[in-house]
């Protein structure tokens, strides 16, 4: 006879623990089923090159999740009883240029303009000032539906078509990433400083439809800055499967979901890999990519869901990861740098670094250094032995190569050049590596079925890709039309394009909502 649950959640990544957690503090009963031998998904902190090394192996920064009433109001009580801690370092963010200058953003926003008038100009620091007042004028809006489900897009786009604040807005969410900093800034150095921030989410600078990450970056990143749980990112997935097991909920790992079993237009449960079938008697949560959703329904899908998911975009990039375990940690051009947490190493000029997103666009790798890295020896020493660091670099890469090759060709290559480029910034780093683990955007790939294509978002978050279109118009409101009591948690639902930002949350808010459940209780 077969199990039977109140829930059945299909994936152990953050979004699907965080919807789990809501629901088994509701007294429901929950499992939660994982392929991989651990829990985490892209949350996760490994000793992966030598023992004691602990390594964030995605997400390393978190700034999306703060806002989330989730860790904001402590709903799941993740950090006053199951032992989660943020640590924010004393500056966020950091790039040093070829030339050997550097823009710091402190957690001190007169700091920040400071050291904008000293390495860009006065001008650009008061144009700054004034994104972020504009930026900060925003916020009430953009929080009022950013962890609830999206309304119609249309309607999204009519709200902020009603006033003078809400059109500047869509002007700026409509415009390019560098279109926006074109129409502010003159120098060459501040816009390099935030366009590879956004990178890092997979945002083409260039691409119309993708300045909204641009144009909220004041705010958020003034307000809350870039935290990191202490002991590594996975900290956050511990402190979830604490509450978890806490309320009763069962979490297996090493357990594959090949199909989710309807009955009558209904989901009714799961078959894992081997054969084994599991029945929810509410709800099936899963944490599918859309691209996957077809094949893992029993029962044939609508037709118009089906030809939204085909139109679905990924992101334009993907990256490499290089972690290090270092014997001696690295010592940036500027002290303030090692108490910074995301510290990229660039060009000086922006040609220079639109040249590596054009390599990068067009299947080519590129040759000129821009790079993001992680020492965590200052900030959380915790994640290495004493006197001992770990380091981490990523760069954006494309998914297919134009030549032919294969990544399975270039790893080496890529590996090899990866390590030289942030020694010629970072002299010494290249002698001081104990050990050392590679990934390629084939490795990315196959590390998480969301990771489709190498795209660590889930999928592209353009203007026509977000709100009541994320990931497509059928699925934006978490279920699956033809199928009752399947729901979808994931990085490629709204609110989440990339990075940590518990998602999850809004996925259990829609399932209280359609089963009636008291969510306010649940909170209080």
């Amino acid at each position: 006879m077969s199990e039977v649950f109140d829930v059945i959640v299909v994936g152990g990544g953050h979004n699907g623990l965080t919807t789990a957690g809501y629901i088994a503090k509701a007294g429901k009963s929950v499992l939660v089923l994982e392929s991989k031998a651990y829990l985490g998904g892209g949350v996760a902190t490994k000793e992966i090159t030598l023992p004691g090394f602990k390594h964030d192996l995605h997400s390393s920064a978190h700034l999306g999740i703060l806002l989330n009433p989730l860790i904001a109001n402590d709903e799941l009580q993740l950090k006053s009883k199951y032992g989660l801690e943020y640590i924010r370092p004393n500056a966020a963010y950091s790039t040093t240029f070829t030339d050997g200058s550097c823009l710091i953003g402190y957690n001190d926003l007169e700091r920040t303009i400071d050291n904008i008038a000293e390495v860009a100009s006065k001008k650009d620091a008061d144009a700054y000032y004034q994104l972020y007042k504009e930026s900060m004028e925003f916020v009430p809006m953009a929080m009022h539906g950013l962890f609830s489900p999206p309304p119609p897009y249309g309607a999204f786009i009519a709200m902020l078509d009603q006033s003078p604040m809400g059109r500047n807005a869509l002007h700026e969410i409509q415009n390019s990433p560098l279109g926006i900093l074109t129409e502010r800034f003159e120098s060459d150095k501040l816009k390099i400083h935030m366009l590879r921030l956004l990178t890092e989410h997979f945002v083409d600078p260039e691409a119309r439809g993708e300045g909204g990450a641009l144009f909220m970056y004041p705010a958020f990143f003034e307000k809350y800055g870039f935290q990191t749980p202490r002991g590594g990112s996975g900290g956050l997935v511990d402190a979830m499967v604490r509450q978890l097991e806490d309320h009763g909920a069962e979490l297996r790992c090493n357990s594959t979901v090949t199909k989710i079993l309807t009955s009558g237009g209904k989901a009714v449960g799961v078959r894992l890999a081997d054969g084994t079938e599991i029945r929810a008697k509410e709800a099936v949560v899963g944490q599918i990519h859309p691209f996957n959703l077809p094949k893992m329904v029993d029962d044939v899908l609508d037709e118009q869901v089906v030809r939204e998911i085909k139109r679905a975009e990924t992101s334009s990039f993907s990256c490499v990861t290089a972690h290090y375990a270092l014997d001696t940690p690295p010592s940036y051009v500027h002290p303030d740098i090692n108490d910074s947490w995301l510290n990229g190493l660039c060009p000086t000029s922006l040609d220079d670094f639109k040249n590596v997103v054009y390599d990068v666009r067009n299947g080519r790798i590129p040759k000129t250094p821009s790079m993001g890295t992680i020492a965590t020896h200052h900030v959380d020493p915790s994640r290495a032995p004493e006197g001992k660091s770990t380091f981490l670099v990523w760069r954006i890469m494309p998914y297919k190569l134009a030549d032919g090759s294969t990544w399975a060709d270039r790893k080496a290559e890529v590996e090899e050049e990866t390590l030289n480029m942030v020694d010629s910034f970072l002299p010494g780093l290249k002698s001081s590596v104990l050990a050392k683990a590679f990934d390629t955007p084939e490795d990315i790939a196959a590390y998480s079925p969301t990771f489709q294509r190498g795209d660590v978002s889930g999928l592209a978050a353009p203007l026509f890709q977000s709100q009541g279109h994320r990931p497509t118009p059928s699925l934006s409101q978490y279920t699956v039309p033809g199928v009752q009591g399947l729901y979808l948690s994931g990085v490629f639902m709204h609110p989440t394009a990339g990075g940590v930002c518990g998602g999850g949350r809004v996925t259990a808010l829609k399932l209280f909502e359609d089963k009636g459940w008291d969510f306010d209780k649940v909170i209080s």
